[in-house]
C-alpha cells in the first residue's frame, strides 16, 4: 500500500511538471499575441523591450530569491550569465518584437523554433553529437521557416524574416550561454536574475536615454507590461519544470508555442490584425513535429 502511495504521488507529481512545462509555450505564445495586439508598432523596439523586463523584473526576483537564495556561484558563470542576458533580450526579444511587427505573432513564433536548430549546431562545435533524429527535426523546422518566408497569409516582408532569425539566434545563443553557466558552478535561477539585469542595463543604452527613469518605459500600454509579466511566469516555469523533467520532455512541450500563437492570433484577429490561414497552421504542426524529432 505505502509502495503504491508512492507511486502514485511520484505519477502525480509528474504530471504537474508536465502540465508546467506545456504552460511555458502557452505563456510564451499570449506573450507574443500581447505584443502584436498592444500599440507599441511605432516605439522603439528597446524601449518596448525595457518595458517588459520591468513589469516581468519583481516575478523573476521573487522566484529567485525562493528557488536559489542568492546562494554563492562561481565568477565564471556570472560571466556566461551576462553574455546570456544581452543574447537574449538586446539580440533576441529586441529582434522578435520586429518580427511580430512584421510578419506577425504566429510567423515570428514559428520562426523562433530555428533556435533549437541553432543551438543544436553550437552544441556540435564544442562536440555534441547529432543524431538522425535531431537532423530530421532539423529539416523539418527549416521547411517550416521557408514556409513562412514564403508567404502565404503572411505579410512578405523580408525584413521581418531575417529579424526572426536573428531572435532564434539571439535566444539560442543566449541558452547555450547559460547552460555553460549552470555547468561552470552556476544556478539557474541565478542565471535568470542576472541576465534580466543585465538586459535592463543594455536595453537602458540601446534606447539612448529615452527611457523614463522611472521605470515606466512605455506610455500607458497595459499590453506591453501584460506581455512582460507573461514572458517572465514562462521564463520562471521552463527553469523550474526542468529541475525535475529532462530538456527532452520539456523541450517539445514548451515549443506548443508557434501553435497556441497561430491558434490565438486567428481568435483574436480583431485586435492582431492578422489571419494566419492554413499555411500558418501547416507551418506551425510541421516546427512542432520538427521539434518533437529533435527530442528523441
Amino acid at each position: 500500500m505505502v509502495r503504491m502511495a508512492l507511486g502514485f504521488c511520484q505519477c502525480y507529481g509528474d504530471l504537474l511538471f508536465i502540465l508546467l512545462g506545456a504552460s511555458v509555450g502557452v505563456l510564451f505564445a499570449a506573450h507574443d499575441v500581447a505584443i502584436r495586439g498592444s500599440g507599441s508598432s511605432r516605439e522603439d523596439v528597446h524601449i518596448v523591450t525595457f518595458q517588459t523586463l520591468v513589469s516581468g523584473y519583481p516575478i523573476v526576483l521573487l522566484f529567485s530569491i525562493v528557488l536559489w537564495g542568492f546562494k554563492p556561484i562561481s565568477p565564471q558563470s556570472i560571466v556566461y550569465y551576462i553574455v546570456s542576458g544581452v543574447a537574449n533580450f538586446s539580440l533576441g526579444r529586441s529582434s522578435l518584437y520586429v518580427a511580430i511587427r512584421s510578419i506577425g505573432a504566429s510567423g515570428a513564433s514559428i520562426l523562433l523554433t530555428m533556435s533549437i536548430v541553432i543551438g543544436i549546431l553550437l552544441g556540435a562545435l564544442v562536440g555534441e553529437e547529432i543524431t538522425p533524429s535531431q537532423l530530421a527535426g532539423s529539416v523539418l523546422i527549416f521547411i517550416s521557416s521557408v514556409i513562412v518566408a514564403w508567404g502565404g497569409g503572411f505579410r512578405r516582408d523580408p525584413k521581418g524574416v531575417i529579424s526572426g532569425l536573428v531572435a532564434s539566434s539571439g535566444l539560442a545563443l543566449a541558452i547555450f550561454f547559460s547552460r555553460l553557466g549552470n555547468t561552470a558552478g552556476g544556478d539557474p535561477f541565478a542565471g535568470v536574475l542576472i541576465a534580466y539585469s543585465v538586459g535592463l542595463a543594455s536595453e537602458l543604452l540601446l534606447s539612448g536615454g529615452r527611457i523614463d527613469p522611472r521605470g515606466l518605459a512605455y506610455r500607458g500600454d497595459r499590453a506591453v507590461a501584460v506581455a512582460g509579466i507573461l514572458a517572465s511566469l514562462g521564463q520562471t516555469a521552463r527553469y523550474y519544470a526542468l529541475t525535475h523533467l529532462g530538456a527532452s520532455i520539456v523541450t517539445p512541450l514548451q515549443n506548443i508555442r508557434p501553435v497556441v500563437a497561430t491558434i490565438l492570433t486567428r481568435a483574436l484577429s480583431r485586435r492582431t490584425m492578422e489571419k494566419p490561414g492554413s499555411r500558418g497552421y501547416i507551418a506551425a504542426v510541421i516546427a512542432f513535429a520538427g521539434v518533437i524529432m529533435l527530442s528523441l
